[in-house]
């Protein structure tokens, strides 16, 4: 799923500042010479700007945290980005580190950063689909709006896994509509992508949203809607990565 043209072209000219603004600070760095008198004794030092080396290392952490997918072997890297010390040696390994992820992610080398996006918006989703069933009281229907989201959160990762195929599936039938959940379903088995019994899995919680949208609050129980986020999230753990 790759990522749209414009975002693409977004970091990777915040690639080349942050590149630049590090080269900067590179060659603003001071030598001190050794010093080696019959008083005293002191190595070569390079003195380099601390300040600007923090801000410049706070701003590339922000960027590799957002194009470096989480489950990324470099991933773990950032954090140690993060807490480099302002020394000629930890500036020039940040800079280099900086340079070789600007070079993967140019080349597609970082694995499906859109993909790693998609799923980490519908786990913030499911999130607040969590948060709203914690909230309610029990009785008062409250678990509707969680089912509804839940629902809204597993049909845009059916689209988005429709899209991604190696020969890409439709999201819309051929009156130019967009396919419901059934529909979806049925072409990622035909795919090959889940076997019947998740397939009937996702029906199960396909109804729940469909009767959630429609009013029939009578239909399904808080335990449902507990089982279908539960479901909803392992579902996009095991195919949205």
């Amino acid at each position: 799923m790759p990522l749209p043209p414009e975002l693409q072209q977004k970091f990777l000219g915040r690639f080349d500042e942050l590149i630049k603004e590090g080269e900067d600070i590179q060659k603003a760095i001071k030598y001190t010479p050794p010093v080696n008198t019959e008083y005293m004794t002191a190595p070569a030092y390079y003195a380099v700007d601390g300040q600007r080396f923090m801000t410049w290392r706070t701003k590339s952490s922000s960027l590799l945290a957002q194009v470096i997918p989480r489950k990324h072997f470099h991933h773990d890297h950032v954090k140690h980005f993060s807490i480099m010390g302002d020394s000629k040696e930890g500036l020039e390994w940040c800079l280099s580190f900086l340079k070789g992820i600007k070079e993967d992610f140019e080349k597609d080398f970082l694995g499906d950063l859109g993909m790693a996006i998609e799923a980490e918006i519908a786990v913030d989703y499911m999130g607040q689909a969590e948060h709203l069933l914690t909230e309610g009281q029990a009785g008062k229907f409250d678990h509707v709006p969680a089912a509804v989201l839940a629902g809204a959160v597993l049909e845009k990762a059916l689209r988005t896994l429709c899209t991604v195929q190696q020969q890409p599936i439709p999201t819309n039938n051929s009156s130019g509509e967009p396919k419901t959940l059934n529909p979806l379903m049925d072409d990622l088995k035909k795919a090959g992508l889940f076997n019947e019994a998740k397939a009937k899995q996702l029906r199960a919680w396909a109804a729940i949203r469909n009767h959630a949208a429609h009013g029939e609050f009578n239909q399904f129980s808080r335990n449902d809607v507990e089982q279908m986020i539960q479901g909803v999230n392992n579902f996009l753990a095991d195919y949205l990565k």
